[in-house]
């Protein structure tokens, strides 16, 4: 009996601590924003109108966290809350055009009691990412507040949907947004994210603000368990596809995109643990149960193998149809959980392909798109001045 009241009381505190707690798998609300927004470092209920929460597992460098992105927003304002569970700094980066690169970031921390909150811009593919104001921009944080406790640190903010600064987005009713985020141990702004990183989609609210209705915990169709099954694989191939190609040229873009590669294939067998479904990725590195997939990796590899520039078009051609793929997943579903986790997916499918294009393009090599739209494709590889106004 002690033992087991000792172990309510254990249960109880955490409950009411406010702590995140780790998850398997992304979790997904909507509400009504019904609740005044106060920047006071407490999320209340319908002070925002969608959650969800983002999971980075561990790996190599990183304890693993979670953070939870709350937000509503009208024409004018967008309101935000971090609530991340490193107990350092939070951040989040909004239209990367590759990696970190043309990132528009917000960075929080509590430090002594007192928020402090950063609005800076990445110049480069790993940073740096400096203030605003050190590259002739503006302050545009409108208002903050924040509040730490034990293991979280939980951040919110206002500003502007469109600041006219030129190292700020600019965002619209009904944006998808492009996201990375990252969280940290340690609250000093310089302190490496060590906790987690990851990328995502974040859907602003549209026209009316109105949110639809939450989707229930219904076990999958057999199209969800299809599409869980190939994204899984999908992922597979990148990484094994990567790992062979920097293998053979020690060219250190397929070094990156197969660790983060890596990350993506964590992503997708959470959702195959959490609805309890036989993961099919082979431990043999170029092995593949889909044999679709099986013939596209034998040709690439093939194609790959024959120099360095036939890596980077091979890459690209892959990253092709993994979009492709990833939009017809995210059409197919209606569970918010698995959609979240395709749209992080999409997300860095789209900036490594960037990357392999613009890694061409420096080589004098024009890419063609292969599987894509072009108008799609072009929209991908030169994103639109409100998406990205550095420069104009």
């Amino acid at each position: 009996m002690r033992l087991i009241l000792i172990l309510f009381a254990l249960t109880l505190v955490a409950a009411l601590s406010g702590c995140i707690q780790p998850q398997s798998e992304p979790q997904v609300k909507q509400m009504t924003a019904t609740a005044e927004w106060k920047p006071d470092g407490v999320v209340s209920p319908n002070e925002y109108a969608r959650s969800m929460t983002l999971h980075g597992p561990v790996s190599n460098g990183y304890s693993g966290g979670i953070l939870e992105i709350s937000w509503k927003n009208d024409a004018e304002n967008l309101y935000m809350a971090l609530n991340g569970s490193g107990g350092g700094w939070i951040s989040i980066g909004f239209e990367p055009s590759e990696w970190m690169k043309d990132a528009d970031i917000i960075m929080g921390s509590v430090q002594d009691g007192h928020a402090i909150v950063l609005d800076e811009y990445c110049t480069g593919n790993y940073g740096p990412h400096e203030n605003d104001t050190s590259l002739g921009g503006t302050y545009d944080i409108q208002q903050f507040g924040g509040s730490s406790s034990g293991r979280n640190t939980l951040i919110e903010f206002k500003r502007r949907m469109n600041t006219s600064d030129r190292f700020d987005k600019a965002f619209t009713l009904g944006q998808s947004i492009s996201i990375i985020w990252a969280v940290a141990n340690a609250p000093d702004e310089k302190a490496k994210h060590d906790a987690a990183k990851g990328e995502g989609i974040l859907n602003l609210l549209g026209q009316t603000g109105s949110t639809p209705g939450a989707v229930g915990m219904a076990a999958p169709t057999a199209s969800d368990v299809d599409g869980m099954r190939l994204i899984r694989e999908e992922e597979k191939l990148s990484r094994d596809l990567y790992q062979s190609f920097y293998n053979n040229t020690s060219a250190a873009i397929f070094e990156d995109t197969a660790r983060s590669e890596q990350s993506h294939m964590d992503a997708a067998l959470m959702l195959l643990n959490k609805y309890g479904l036989q993961d099919p990725a082979k431990a043999e590195k170029g092995r593949f149960v889909n044999v679709s997939l099986q013939q596209t990796y034998d040709r690439l590899m093939v194609q790959g193998l024959r120099s360095e520039n036939e890596s980077l078009s091979a890459a690209a051609e892959y990253e092709e149809i993994s979009i492709v793929d990833l939009e017809k997943q995210i059409k197919a579903t209606d569970k918010p959980d698995v959609k979240t986790v395709y749209e992080g997916l999409l997300a860095g499918s789209q900036k490594h392909l960037r990357s392999y294009v613009r890694a061409l393009q420096e080589r004098g090599i024009q890419y063609s798109p292969q599987h894509l739209d072009p108008a799609e494709y072009e929209r991908l590889i030169e994103p639109s001045e409100s998406t990205n106004n550095v420069g104009t």
